[in-house]
């Protein structure tokens, strides 16, 4: 298969990826679920915020984007990394992703360390988990 071939399959995959995970997500929205990892452990994951962070990019609220999640703009360059990562060479692919990752990573752990955060919170007794544990 050649390289234009394989980016074009990538492409209409990852839009068959994002059609799918953007229905996932409306329907944990519809059902009250929200995020599905905070609502089952009650913990939240280095990605909480982003959805919030992306509906406020949506209307201009640059601050409230950041409020939600400061790396806001990380998964659209993330998603060409991955989309283009035949055409890049082997070694700026991996380690822009592992910038990515440590960046997700050092932002979620001083979120996580900051009790003013309401966003990035640890209450495993609030998940599904720890209410069934409760009973």
């Amino acid at each position: 298969m050649s390289n234009d071939r394989r980016t074009m399959k990538r492409f209409i995959d990852a839009i068959a990826a994002f059609a799918a995970i953007a229905l996932l997500y409306a329907v944990f929205s519809v059902t009250g679920i929200g995020c599905p990892i905070k609502y089952t452990t009650g913990v939240s994951c280095p990605g909480c915020g982003m959805t919030r962070a992306w509906k406020h990019l949506l209307q201009l609220d640059f601050a409230g984007a950041t409020k939600y999640h400061p790396l806001w703009f990380l998964p659209v360059p993330g998603a060409f990394l991955l989309l283009f990562r035949d055409r890049l060479p082997k070694k700026f692919f991996r380690a822009a992703l592992a910038v990515i990752v440590v960046a997700f990573f050092a932002v979620y752990a001083i979120r996580m360390a900051d009790p003013e955060d309401t966003v990035v919170v640890f209450r495993p007794g609030d998940g599904a988990i720890g209410r069934l544990f409760r009973k």
